[in-house]
C-alpha cells in the first residue's frame, strides 16, 4: 500500500530566531513568506495545514517529523520516489522512531510495565525459601547504565528507557545522576533486543536558545550488552526550515495491538476516518523503522512496525 511522508524539498539556512513571529510561526524577510511552525503540531494538524497551503509551503520541523506518515495529503500534492533513492536523497529523514502525533511519555500500552529508578525485582535466588512453585517464578536480567549528553558533560535525568517486545514494553526513567536500572524477564531477551530512549520528560535544560531537546532513538543491543553497564549518549533534536513537499513509498508494515496483528489496510482506513474494523479511539501509535521492526517481530515486519497504544490520561 502507499505510504506518504514529508520531504524537505528546499532547505533554508535562514535563522529562525531572527524571523518576525506571527500567528502561524514566523515571517521570513528573505523570501517574503510565512514559515509555519510544525514542531508542536500533531500529524493530523500537519496534514490539514498542508492541504490548505497547496504546493507552496515553508515550515519549521524536527528531524523526526520528516519521516512521519501523513495520511490526509491529497494525491495532487504527491510525487513518487524510488525506494532505493531515499537513503541518499533524504539523509536527514532516516531516524524516525515515533509518530509525532503522540509522544512516548504520553502513551501507555495496556501491558506496559513502568519501573521506578530503584526497582529491584526478586529473583529465584532471593526467593529461595518461598513456597511459590519454581515453575511460576520469573528470572530477570538487570540492565543498567547511564544516559548522558553526546559530549558526556551533562547527566540526563528522567530520560525514558524502554525495552520493547511484541508482547510487552518495560520502562524506567533515569535518576538525577543519569543512571538507570531496568529489570527484564530473561525469557523476553534474544540475540537482537530493541531499546528505545526518549526525552520528553527530561529535567535537564540547556541554556542555549538553539537547544530543542534530545532526539528519541532506538538501539539494537545483544544479550551481552544488556548484561553490562551501557551508556546512551543523547543527540540534540535537529530543527529544519525550508520548503515542504511529500513523497510516496509502497510498504506493508505490521500493525500490532496488544500483540495481535491488525490488517494494515484497516489501520489506514481508520486513520483516514473511514469505516474500519480497527478502532483507534483513544489510541496513538509507536512506529519502528524496518531494522528495528525485524528485531522485535522477525522478518515479517521488514516494512516496519506500528504498535497501537492507549493515550495515558494525566
Amino acid at each position: 500500500m502507499k505510504n506518504k511522508f514529508l520531504k524537505l524539498d528546499n532547505p533554508c539556512s535562514e535563522n529562525w530566531d531572527k524571523m518576525k513571529p506571527n500567528d502561524q510561526g514566523s515571517f521570513c524577510d528573505l523570501c517574503s513568506k510565512n514559515v509555519i511552525d510544525f514542531t508542536n503540531l500533531s500529524q493530523d494538524e500537519i496534514s490539514k495545514t498542508m492541504k490548505k497551503s497547496g504546493n507552496n509551503l515553508c515550515a519549521r520541523l524536527t528531524k523526526s517529523q520528516l519521516n512521519t506518515p501523513i495520511w490526509h495529503i491529497e494525491n495532487s500534492f504527491e510525487f513518487t520516489i524510488p525506494k532505493s533513492n531515499i537513503a541518499a536523497g533524504f539523509l536527514i529523514a532516516t531516524s524516525l522512531t515515533i509518530g509525532h502525533a503522540v509522544h512516548a511519555e504520553n502513551l501507555m500500552l495496556n501491558n506496559e510495565v513502568t519501573q521506578s529508578s530503584n526497582s529491584i525485582l526478586k529473583t529465584k535466588k532471593e526467593l529461595g525459601n518461598s513456597k511459590i512453585s519454581e515453575t511460576r517464578l520469573v528470572e530477570y536480567t538487570t540492565f543498567k547504565g547511564k544516559v548522558t549528553s553526546h559530549d558526556m558533560e551533562i547527566l540526563i535525568e528522567n530520560a525514558k528507557i524502554t525495552f520493547v517486545s511484541s508482547q510487552k514494553l518495560i520502562s524506567t526513567f533515569s535518576s538525577k545522576d543519569g543512571t538507570f536500572t531496568l529489570e527484564i524477564p530473561t525469557d523476553l531477551i534474544d540475540n537482537d533486543n530493541v531499546i528505545r530512549v526518549s526525552y520528553n520528560e527530561i529535567k535537564n535544560e540547556s541554556e542555549s536558545s538553539k537547544f530543542y531537546g534530545y532526539e528519541t532513538k532506538d538501539f539494537i543491543l545483544t544479550k551481552n550488552e544488556l548484561s553490562s553497564d551501557y551508556i546512551f549518549k543523547a543527540l540534540p533534536e535537529l530543527i529544519y526550515v525550508g520548503g515542504i513537499g511529500s513523497y510516496v513509498e509502497k510498504r506493508d508494515p505490521i500493525v500490532l495491538s496488544n500483540g495481535l496483528e491488525i490488517k494494515y489496510s484497516e489501520f489506514v482506513k481508520a486513520q483516514l476516518g473511514k469505516k474500519s474494523s480497527c478502532n483507534l479511539e483513544g489510541k496513538g501509535y509507536l512506529y519502528f523503522e524496518p531494522k528495528f521492526a525485524v528485531a522485535i517481530y522477525g522478518s515479517k515486519a521488514k516494512d516496519g512496525l506500528y504498535m497501537l497504544v492507549n493515550i495515558r490520561e494525566k
